[in-house]
C-alpha cells in the first residue's frame, strides 16, 4: 500500500496513515487502502487493531481537498461519500475493538474517522473538530450521526453548526475521547493499552464488544440514503466552491 501501512505484533494490528506532508489527509487512493487493510485485519488473527497516522502533528486533517475539489458533480461526490461511509461502518462491525489512536489533530473527515471508531485515546496536544460547515459542506461520511450518539444531541449540533475545533482536553470533557495522555508518553500509552486489551480472551473480546453494541446500535442504515444526498448537493453547490475559494486566498495571503 502506498498511504498506508498494516503491522501486526502479539495480537495488536495497527494501521498508520502514512501521508505527512499533507497533514495523513484521505485521498481517494487512501480510502480505498483503508478498505483494503480492514480485509487484512478481518481475515487475520488480531485482537485489537489501532488506526493511527503518523508523526505528531496530524491523526488525519480529513479528505485531500487537492484532490477531492475535482469532484464536481453531485452524483461523483454521492459516489465518493457513500464508498467511505461504507467502509467507516465497517470499523463497528468488527469482532475485535478499534481504537483511534489520535497523535495529532483530527479534523473534518478524521474527526469522523476517530469517531467511528470503538473508543479514542488523544495525545495532549492533539485537537478534534469537525468544520465542515465552513467549506459550505456537511460531514460526508456518517460523522453527524456518531458524533450526536457520543455526546447528545446539543453537543452535536453545537460542535457541527460553529465548526470549532477544540482540544483534546475539552474533547475528554464533553466525551469525545476516553483518555488523553502526554504527547511524549503517547506511542508508549497506546502500545500499552493494545496489547493490554489484546492479551484477553478472544471470545471475551468479541462478546463484551457485541453486548455493548447490543446496547447502543452502532449502525443505522436507513439514515445512509438522505445523508448521503444531503452531503451530495451542499459538495456541487456554489457556495462550498465560493468557500474554498476564499480559504486558498486566505493560505495564499499568510505565504
Amino acid at each position: 500500500m502506498r498511504d498506508l501501512t498494516l503491522e501486526v505484533q502479539r495480537g495488536v494490528a495497527t494501521i498508520s496513515i502514512n501521508r505527512p506532508t499533507s497533514r495523513n489527509a484521505l485521498a481517494l487512493q487512501t480510502m480505498a487502502e483503508l478498505d483494503q487493510a480492514l480485509d487484512a485485519v478481518q481475515g487475520g488473527r488480531a485482537r485489537v487493531l489501532a488506526i493511527r497516522g503518523v508523526g505528531t502533528k496530524a491523526f488525519c486533517a480529513g479528505g485531500d481537498l487537492k484532490e477531492l475539489e475535482r469532484i464536481r458533480s453531485a452524483v461523483d461526490a454521492a459516489a465518493m461519500a457513500l464508498r467511505m461511509r461504507t467502509t467507516l461502518d465497517r470499523l463497528p462491525q468488527l469482532s475485535i475493538p478499534v481504537i483511534a489512536g489520535l497523535n495529532g489533530d483530527a479534523l473534518g473527515g478524521g474527526a469522523e474517522l476517530a469517531v467511528a471508531c470503538d473508543f479514542r485515546i488523544a495525545a495532549s496536544h492533539a485537537r478534534i473538530g469537525f468544520a465542515q460547515v465552513t467549506l459550505g459542506i456537511m460531514p460526508a461520511w456518517g460523522g453527524t450521526e456518531r458524533l450526536a450518539e457520543l455526546v447528545g444531541r446539543g453537543r452535536a449540533l453545537h460542535l457541527l453548526l460553529g465548526g470549532h475545533v477544540i482540544s483534546a482536553a475539552d474533547a475528554l470533557r464533553v466525551g469525545l475521547v476516553e483518555e488523553v495522555v502526554p504527547g511524549e508518553e503517547f506511542d508508549t500509552r497506546l502500545a500499552e493499552l493494545a496489547r493490554s486489551i489484546a492479551a484477553a480472551p478472544p471470545a471475551t473480546i468479541a462478546g463484551i464488544k457485541h453486548s455493548v453494541d447490543a446496547l447502543r446500535p452502532h449502525r443505522h442504515p436507513e439514515l445512509t440514503a438522505a445523508a448521503v444526498e444531503a452531503f451530495a448537493s451542499t459538495w456541487a453547490h456554489p457556495a462550498h466552491w465560493k468557500a474554498l475559494e476564499a480559504m486558498e486566498k486566505r493560505r495564499q495571503a499568510k505565504k
